[in-house]
């Protein structure tokens, strides 16, 4: 009886700890751009029960602690792609600087309460790293002559980013949703650690297109927008001009012949 009273004490014990610590949220932004600087925070909720540390991960790699027993309580570990900026970090805040590529992943804060019970909670969110250069995508193929009769076929190639952009071409302000008119040629390695994606486009010719594709990361965006006009035939002057070239030169082959002949015909 009197061990069965310890037990139950002992889980009612182990009840209110649990109860006592937990976390109330996590800030982790969902996307940002390379080279810049983020502030990571991990609030939470002790219940009257003392902190232990406060530890920071990405992809299950420790970087930061925050330990009120050490002096300094704050201490980072060496980890490619986070840069901790002691200065600006406490027991609820990481501050990270010059982001890069390599900076991405899942971050996970860990809470843990003081002697005896040294109880822990954690959450985590996930954070992408992205490089979206100001150079607008580039079309390809636009510059052809096109006829009536004829199906453009242009490609839009994006600048070198990360991840790889999304491409989406309208045409005269409407989204082309038809599948069969696009061809994705999906992302190709670039230098960096960079991705480079193509989309192609065959469409009927109308007499005037306007041309227009979208890259975007996210929120971002970039364009290019170009227009392109029927055939008017101006292209076929200079075919013209090279068989009136020929067609006079024979006539002037010809009138020589025929001057040649008279002349042997009259010559005694």
């Amino acid at each position: 009886m009197i061990i069965w009273c310890i037990m139950s004490i002992i889980c009612i014990l182990l009840i209110i700890i649990t109860i006592c610590l937990r976390i109330v949220g996590i800030s982790v932004p969902a996307l940002k751009q390379r080279g810049e600087s983020i502030t990571l925070t991990c609030d939470y909720d002790l219940e009257g029960s003392r902190l232990y540390s406060v530890k920071w991960y990405r992809d299950n790699e420790e970087f930061y602690r925050y330990m009120p027993r050490l002096t300094p309580p704050q201490h980072a570990h060496k980890l490619d792609g986070v840069k901790v900026d002691l200065e600006k970090c406490t027991a609820r805040r990481v501050h990270l600087r010059d982001l890069t590529l390599k900076s991405r992943g899942l971050y996970r804060c860990e809470v843990s309460e003081e002697a005896p019970s040294f109880h822990s909670a954690q959450t985590e969110a996930y954070m992408e790293v992205y490089y979206f250069p100001k150079e607008s995508p580039r079309i390809t193929g636009h510059e052809r002559p096109y006829a009536l009769e004829d199906l453009i076929d242009v490609n839009c190639t994006s600048a070198k980013s990360f991840p790889a952009p999304e491409l989406q071409w309208a045409i005269d302000g409407q989204k082309v949703t038809d599948r069969s008119w696009l061809t994705s040629y999906g992302a190709k390695p670039a230098p960096q650690g960079l991705l480079v994606t193509t989309l192609g486009l065959k469409a009927p010719m109308k007499e005037r297109l306007k041309l227009k594709c979208v890259a975007t990361i996210g929120t971002h965006r970039r364009e290019r927008t170009v227009v392109i006009e029927r055939n008017s035939g101006s292209w076929h002057k200079p075919f013209n001009l090279f068989i009136a070239i020929i067609i006079a030169n024979i006539t002037n082959v010809l009138t020589y012949c025929d001057t040649k002949n008279i002349v042997n015909k009259f010559s005694f």
